[in-house]
């Protein structure tokens, strides 16, 4: 296994459900591309009712929140959608229970459409939205348990990002974004407010995270005139059609808002969370508060979709990890130059837009060849560089799957290999491959609401360590490398359920890794405070990337001569992100 390196971080596509508390569904008519009879309307009525059912829910959760909105659809209109909400609502526990009460009674309404009423498609829709609306109620009973600051995948981290990519093709647009702007100060408001909420609770983070937090928020702060939401906005500017007076007060309103209302917001982010630091009373995992066991357990769930308990996880995760060990270590000895061979390798290229190109070519042989699309490479502004994932994805609008952007952090240091398998899990075949592929399958909008990060990210994780044999690599160097990566993400997941379930102290957490030959205790620390810090997060990688292994064994058991590579992987495309055990109920459908 090759030796740890300080900072790891998995790349993510981010997820703007962050900023939404209540993203309960959305569906528009769609019409199948496939000829399946099993698909065909059973009962019309029923099928139409139910469209249009959640058609109205869609238009109705889209339209509450203007970066929602904007980050699912490119022209509203076309859903019906003329009147939103410009400004986002602030964050509130209110907004939680809100959340759980609306999913109670969109449940209840869901009733109404048994499985012999409906079609399919629409049983898959209904199921994964009754899934949805579950984990919403069951996390409800968790409410101060949430944390929406979390230095890598927090609010803080990724709201910046999401306001600089906003689209602006005209001045509806600088209007919209320049009211949407207006109110980051009271959403920020609420989070501080319910960061206090916490505290008297019992239940605030760590003084390591909170630290963490406070300095990434005064960096962004302290950035004045050179914050990146000045020069991308008014560089947006540019590509629309303007009066000369136009453009210079939109600028000086954008200058106005960030300067004097939006850089102050993180100040005073930072200043609560300095003014409550001292009242974390735990230092660890999730077990140690009151009911934290149980809230980690709805989290795996709600992160990972496994239908299976912690402790099975555990132990599916420390089988794979002895099997990928014992297999690496097998090839490794009947390859007397492997060792050699890993140290010296080279790629054709290392420029980001040729290994795209490159992979959306050789990936052909074991994926269904990806439709037409647009991608932009742009690079994580030096200010965030620290706090950011190696990489991630934004995800394209469901009317317009062709436009997509994916950002490198070039303050992480990845090239060469990593550099490769990284841009695999975020583009070609991983996130905007999965993403593209299941928008041009015109699903139902309701699902484009719906996040299932361990479908998300699983698929991500699963293609990027095949993506080991796109690369031009030897066979056994493809694999050995793979295995070593799966075995060092199943380090972190171990650890995280160590952790937060079964209450690792550091000393268990260094314990533990340095019986895999990573016994730096500042590297260590860095992964104990990392895994504290985001719990769940490792697990919907590894845990994801487990049961598409185990739906792609189950499938080649089941179809024998039948199973094709290829036609499995188009299958779990077109379902489209889903709980796992919905996953398997609907594959032979859609296979």
């Amino acid at each position: 296994m090759k030796k740890y390196r300080k900072k790891i971080q998995f790349s993510t596509a981010v997820a703007f459900v962050l900023l939404a508390i209540a993203l309960l569904c959305t569906l528009c008519s769609r019409h199948h591309s496939k000829d399946k009879s099993s698909m065909l309307p059973v009962g019309s009525d029923s099928n139409a009712a139910f469209e249009t059912y959640t058609e109205e829910l869609f238009r109705s959760e889209a339209s509450a929140n203007l970066l929602t909105l904007r980050y699912t659809l490119e022209n509203p209109e076309a859903y019906g959608i003329i009147e939103y909400n410009t400004q986002l609502t602030p964050y509130s526990a209110d907004g939680i229970l809100a959340a759980a009460s609306c999913a109670e009674s969109v449940l209840k309404e869901l009733e109404k459409y048994p499985d012999d009423s409906l079609s399919a498609e629409n049983r898959l829709t209904r199921d994964i939205l009754a899934d949805s609306l579950e984990q919403s109620k069951t996390a409800a009973g968790f409410c101060y348990y949430d944390e929406p600051l979390r230095p890598s995948t927090g609010v803080q981290s990724e709201l910046p990002i999401l306001l600089a990519e906003y689209t602006i093709k005209d001045k509806q647009d600088v209007s919209d974004y320049l009211s949407l702007l207006s109110s980051i100060p009271a959403y920020l408001d609420g989070v501080c407010r319910y960061e206090r909420e916490k505290s008297a609770a019992g239940l605030f983070m760590s003084d390591f995270a909170a630290e963490k937090i406070m300095d990434q928020c005064l960096d962004f702060a302290e950035s004045g005139k050179e914050n990146y939401l000045i020069y991308t906005f008014e560089q947006k500017l540019d590509d629309i059609p303007l009066s000369q007076n136009e453009r210079r007060d939109y600028k000086k309103q954008n200058q106005t808002l960030v300067l004097k209302r939006i850089l102050p917001a993180f100040r005073s982010l930072a200043n609560t969370l300095e003014e409550l630091k001292d009242t974390g009373k735990n230092p660890a995992g999730l077990c140690h508060f009151p009911e934290g066991k149980r809230y980690y357990e709805t989290l795996v769930r709600n992160a990972t979709g496994s239908a299976d308990s912690v402790s099975e996880l555990k132990e599916r995760t420390e089988n794979q990890r002895l099997s990928d060990l014992t297999l690496a270590g097998q090839i490794l000895d009947s390859d007397s130059v492997l060792e050699q061979k890993l140290s010296s390798i080279s790629l054709s290229s290392e420029k980001p837009e040729e290994i795209l190109q490159s992979l959306q070519e050789t990936i052909r042989k074991d994926f269904p060849s990806p439709p037409e699309c647009q991608y932009t490479i742009k690079y994580v502004d030096s200010a965030m560089e620290e706090y950011l994932a190696p990489a991630f994805y934004l995800s394209s609008p469901l009317d317009n799957p062709a436009e997509n952007c994916i950002y490198v952090n070039q303050g992480n240091g990845y090239e060469g290999i990593r550099l490769f398998t990284t841009l695999a899990h975020e583009g070609f075949p991983g996130h905007l491959y999965q993403n593209v592929m299941f928008h041009t399958s015109s699903p139902a909008a309701i699902r484009t609401l719906l996040g299932y990060s361990g479908y998300s990210e699983g698929w991500a994780t699963y293609v990027e360590f095949l993506s080991y044999r796109y690369a031009g690599l030897e066979e056994n160097v493809a694999s050995v490398l793979a295995l070593d990566q799966s075995a060092i993400l199943s380090l972190y997941a171990t650890a995280d359920m160590g952790i937060h379930y079964d209450g690792w102290s550091y000393t268990d957490t260094w314990q533990f890794f340095s019986s895999y030959g990573i016994d730096d205790e500042g590297a260590v620390r860095d992964i104990f405070e990392l895994i504290v810090e985001e719990p769940a997060h490792y697990l919907k990688y590894y845990i994801g990337y487990l049961e598409f292994l185990d739906l792609r064994k189950e499938a080649t058991e089941k179809m024998g001569e039948r199973f094709s590579l290829k036609k499995f992987h188009e299958a779990v495309l077109e379902i489209g992100p889903a709980p796992f055990d919905i996953l398997r109920k609907y594959l032979p459908v859609f296979y």
